[in-house]
């Protein structure tokens, strides 16, 4: 076996891989946006990302897993030094064919990643997008810690059984929501795309309170096609969104949500927003609606209560995570809560 890894989309398109590689995707059972060649061209050339895919091959070439990292920064200088991180979305996606030990497959695609790690991320985190458990085992014997992490994933079936599922508070604030004049939409210029993002920047800095890319990831989302961009107006004034990935017109993921709640008595944005892509999962004939994420289930979590009461299955597929440099991160940790505090 051996693992071949590549930079830049240009890199693999040069290669009688390319094809292949969206083969496999395409066709695995857990393929997903964030392991697919459109992710991996998406993220080469954006200021804040640094994808690295890994490919594990037989000795007769069969491609046998793949693996996709981005390495993510935000601002520049000692600010971009310190954040430096490798997060892993949905990977890695080993083979079923033959009798390849997938155990065997999925170690050597996490060691290349570890050791590509050095010198360029401060941490690794693997978000998983369905259970790992069968490689816990690979995971941890290459120095990874397994942390419970849990998510919620909305059947997008008929829309009768959806609603039905959801709680009765949250259809009362979608039909309210209308009825002040909200409206559900797609952005259709850069100056809505910015509208979202001022949105969107006010509640990290309120309230996530942890960095947000910049407007050139959302520019060039919208641009894409690679998924649906949401809007909320009222009276053409953008009041929320949300980003949302696509993947094989069977997955559609909420990447990042905003509303500006609290402008009036019965409008919820934020909730018409999250409505929106389910609502297009069930009119395209999608499998589910994926919420990336709902926390820590030891931690509180404001956000998780919201996420539920949208009638979604809580699965907890966890996380795997990594420092690979204690000194850096230490450092970056102590950078994070003062940008919290001054905030």
């Amino acid at each position: 076996m051996k693992i071949q890894h590549y930079i830049s989309q240009q890199q693999l398109a040069e290669t009688p891989l390319a094809g292949r590689f969206a083969a496999f995707i395409q066709g695995h059972p857990q393929g997903n946006f964030f392991q697919s060649p459109e992710f991996f061209g998406f993220s080469d050339g954006l200021q804040e990302y640094r994808p690295a895919l890994f490919l594990a091959l037989s000795d007769s070439d069969e491609l046998l897993g793949s693996l996709l990292a981005v390495v993510q920064t935000n601002g520049s200088g000692l600010k971009s030094w310190f954040s430096r991180r490798m997060i892993v979305w949905g990977g890695p996606l080993i083979s079923d064919n033959g009798g390849a030990d997938k155990k065997e497959i999925a170690k050597r695609l996490v060691s290349e990643l570890i050791a590509f790690a050095q010198g360029r991320s401060i941490y690794i985190e693997f978000r998983n997008f369905f259970d790992t458990s069968d490689l816990r085992d690979v995971f941890e014997s290459c120095g990874l810690a397994y942390k419970p992490h849990l998510n919620y994933l909305v059947t997008t079936d008929e829309e009768v059984a959806v609603k039905k599922r959801m709680s009765s508070s949250r259809m009362r604030q979608i039909k309210s929501s209308v009825k002040q004049g909200a409206e559900i939409g797609e952005a259709n210029s850069e100056a809505e795309v910015m509208a979202f993002y001022h949105i969107l920047e006010k509640l990290y800095r309120e309230k996530v309170r942890k960095p947000l890319p910049t407007p050139e990831l959302f520019l060039k989302f919208w641009k894409s096609g690679l998924g649906k961009f949401f809007v909320i107006r009222q009276e053409s004034r953008v009041i929320g969104g949300i980003v949302c990935p696509v993947h094989a017109n069977k997955v559609i993921y909420e990447w990042y949500v905003c509303g500006e709640d609290g402008l009036a008595q019965g409008l919820h944005p934020s909730v018409l927003a999250t409505w929106a892509p389910i609502e297009y999962g069930v009119q395209n004939g999608f499998d589910h609606f994926d919420f990336m994420g709902a926390g820590r289930p030891d931690q509180d979590y404001g956000v998780r209560e919201f996420k539920a009461r949208f009638g979604g299955e809580e699965v907890s597929f966890g996380r795997y995570e990594m420092v690979v440099n204690k000194s850096l991160y230490r450092v970056g940790k102590i950078g994070l809560k003062v940008y919290q505090s001054i905030k």
